[in-house]
């Protein structure tokens, strides 16, 4: 009892001392609902990051963010770029979308090509947890991220930013906004990046990972009356990735000798920073965003327009074997062009004497995409055939399909061209029914049809005639044939959730919300019957509570929900070939909380935990580690990805230095992830254990904010983690992965005028 009174002491004590200092923290203004509002209002798990706290933690692109969001996992290498909300994500593959949408300047993005292009000149990031389909719609099955540009306005504004540190790293931005007249203004953003990678190719003798961009984007905004502007917006970027950073795990004894005979250093320590491929693999994107958003204000309502065409290139070249040996080349090429338009109306708040509000609206989108897809097998037959010469083999069933590999020409090869038309269209409406003050209930539904269209070819070569190799078809199973088909996909997906706010500084909501997310066909399928998948569909429960502490000082925000998954889409590695599937079911339950403060002693900080509790639920026909007779039962096995623990922990110091006009700025973060796996095979070799990251920061800024020069450390202890690795095709037992980055730093300064 007494020291449950001396806690409750210490409480009001606290409380009094935060009332007397009035240190309240800014209010987070977010669209979640397709209207401006506080985050502490809003019943929906999500994380708002501000473009003040991408500065401060030094945040430059969607994996930074997912450091500091719990159950948000990213893999950003790419072609291989994924997002992963709750446990759930999608397939790397062409024909597929992701789960979880992206969008920027709510215009949805098709591809995460986009994503670099996305993070210029950014005024905040949501990321949103759960189903979002009925406002957000295409692709939200497992959340939604919602990236909102710095708009043009009236005020003058030079931006010149520039970052030096490891790795070579050359990164500079300039942001200008002009008014061109009371009524028009213009905004124009750069970006010039270029950073080595920090992993060096022994055999190519060059580093890895590395990144050299330019992106740009412009917006005209035209205020042609008081009740419309138009805003005119044109991005594009040009993108260059290296992308042997993938090193060699595990080998059989055979396999190293023969690696070892193409590149005496060879290593399988991953933690060496050391990689050996005998190909370029590189990534090339090219794109392109236009976008044209008109706004009306009419009759106390916001009326808005969207129309947007946006179109990539991309070509990523790659040694698929992961090692020297000259086994196994692969180029993975894709044309995509989408064009949408959303039309959609948001009512005033509290029509009818303070009752009800509500957004409604209508969407369209067409797509085209072309892939083409390369598998060399022995690409260079003469040089693969003097190495197993010399050391006997060391490529188990291989060495003697590999017979065939005569003449100049490639062993084998494997040409897939495909071509996809998507046609989708959806209307929707979320309306709110206030009771009171405090008790409001909001329903929402989502009916949406999808028609996609697939014109597939897969061929097979061998010594460059038209002959089908026992590589591919004894060990990959692969078939040639000619598919079209064509596929609809209708969804009607609900929404409701109750809100209770007892008082200005507390939100409690109840929510339930379905799901959907199409089906499709593959672009990278070996065999036709394997190329089509079907939908995945999910059913959410949510209840969560946000809070205002200590007269606005803090706030404290926790959810905890409950997802079931049917026909989850997924990628598995079976054998030699990977290919995309539906598992039967899966649950993803668990729980987040998400905190923030302020104090009278220019402390302030961020704190966010998250509980993941993700399996599969009946997966009868799961993929196998390699060796191991296919199918595995994987029911009740955790998903891919998804960290049961995930954590972070942010804090700065910010005061005044001495009497100067100079502000100094302090700080640091905690970066906590528990176990999870990097394959769903559940291949014990592919999990990263549990580890945690220590960023540092150090920054001087004049009063006026008019410069800073800021010093940021990121993974300050140097710690080794692995963010992805899996099995080696063909080369049966043996595994790559990737690893974090190694301690580095980065220096900027920063000037406005």
């Amino acid at each position: 009892m007494i020291k449950r009174l001396g806690i409750f002491a210490l409480m009001l004590a606290a409380q009094d001392v935060f009332a007397r200092g009035t240190p309240v923290l800014e209010e987070v203004i977010i669209t979640a609902q397709k209207r401006e509002e506080s985050l502490q209002d809003v019943p929906i798990s999500l994380v708002a990051i501000s473009a003040q706290a991408m500065q401060d933690a030094n945040i430059d692109d969607m994996a930074d963010i997912a450091n500091f969001t719990p159950n948000l996992s990213v893999f950003s290498h790419p072609p291989l770029t994924s997002l992963r909300i709750r446990g759930l994500g999608s397939p790397f593959d062409k024909g597929f979308e992701q789960s979880a949408g992206l969008f920027l300047d709510g215009v949805y993005l098709g591809r995460l090509a986009f994503l670099d292009a996305a993070f210029l000149d950014v005024a905040s990031v949501e990321v949103l947890r759960g189903p979002q389909g009925t406002l957000f719609g295409k692709n939200t099955i497992s959340g939604a991220i919602s990236i909102r540009s710095v708009q043009p306005s009236q005020e003058p504004e030079l931006l010149a930013e520039g970052v030096t540190g490891d790795e070579d790293l050359a990164k500079y931005t300039l942001t200008g906004n002009v008014p061109l007249s009371d009524t028009v203004a213009l905004r124009a953003s750069a970006l010039v990046n270029k950073r080595d990678g920090t992993v060096y190719n022994t055999t190519l003798d060059r580093d890895e990972g590395g990144v050299d961009s330019r992106v740009g984007r412009v917006q005209l905004r035209w205020d042609i009356a008081d009740w419309l502007d138009v805003t005119v917006a044109a991005a594009d970027t040009n993108q260059e990735f290296r992308l042997g950073s993938f090193q060699v795990r595990t080998t059989t004894d055979d396999q190293f000798a023969l690696m070892q005979f193409y590149d005496p250093q060879v290593e399988k320590d991953t933690s060496n920073n050391q990689s050996a491929q005998d190909y370029l693999a590189m990534t090339y994107q090219n794109g392109n965003k236009f976008d044209v958003r008109f706004n009306a204000s009419l009759w106390g309502h916001e009326f808005s327009w969207i129309n947007a065409l946006s179109s990539i290139t991309e070509e990523s070249l790659t040694d698929l074997d992961f090692s020297p040996i000259p086994l196994l080349f692969f180029l993975n090429g894709e044309d995509y062009e989408q064009l949408s338009s959303e039309l959609r109306i948001v009512s005033p708040l509290g029509m009818f004497g303070g009752k009800l509000d509500y957004v409604a609206g209508g969407y369209v989108a067409l797509s085209e995409t072309t892939i083409k897809v390369i598998i060399d097998a022995a690409p260079t037959p003469s040089t693969l055939a003097s190495g197993l010469a010399v050391t006997g083999g060391g490529l188990g069933v291989l060495d003697g399909l590999l017979g065939a590999a005569t003449g100049n020409e490639p062993g084998e090869r494997l040409l897939i061209d495909g071509y996809q038309e998507s046609v989708s269209s959806a209307v929707y409406a979320q309306a709110s029914w206030h009771f009171n003050d405090e008790l409001s209930l909001t329903g929402g539904v989502r009916v949406s049809t999808e028609t996609k269209e697939v014109d597939q070819t897969l061929q097979l070569f061998t010594a460059g005639t038209d002959v089908d190799g026992p590589v591919f078809t004894q060990l990959v199973t692969a078939q040639e044939y000619h598919l079209l088909d064509k596929r609809v996909d209708r969804d009607v997906s609900p929404k409701l959730s109750l809100n209770w706010l007892p008082d200005d500084d507390l939100t409690f909501y109840l929510s339930a919300a379905q799901g959907f997310k199409s089906g499709g066909y593959s672009g990278s399928a070996v065999r036709a019957e394997i190329a089509e998948v079907e939908p995945e569909s999910s059913t959410t429960y949510e209840a969560g509570a946000k809070t205002r502490l200590f007269g606005g000082a803090a706030t404290l925000n926790a959810a905890t929900f409950y997802t079931e998954f049917e026909d989850l889409q997924l990628t598995i590695f079976e054998g030699n070939v990977s290919r995309i599937s539906n598992a039967a079911g899966a649950i993803s339950k668990g729980a987040e909380l998400d905190a923030a403060f302020v104090t009278p002693w220019d402390v302030s900080g961020n704190f966010s935990m998250a509980y993941l509790d993700a399996t599969f639920t009946d997966y009868a026909n799961g993929p196998c580690p390699a060796g191991e007779d296919t199918p595995c039962d994987l029911t009740g096995k955790p998903l891919a990805f998804a960290p049961l623990w995930k954590a972070t922990f942010s804090m700065n110091y910010f005061h005044d230095l001495w009497s100067a006009p100079v502000n100094l700025l302090f700080g640091f973060d905690v970066l906590y992830e528990d176990d999870k796996l990097l394959q769903s095979d559940q291949d014990p070799i592919d999990v990263q254990g549990e580890f945690a990251t220590l960023n540092l920061r150090l920054r001087l800024e004049d009063d006026n904010e008019r410069w800073s020069l800021q010093a940021f450390v990121r993974n300050a202890t140097d710690e080794f983690a692995l963010d992805g690795g899996g099995d080696i095709p063909t080369l049966s037992g043996a595994h790559f992965g990737r690893a974090i980055a190694s301690r580095q730093l980065d220096v900027a300064l920063r000037i406005k005028f």
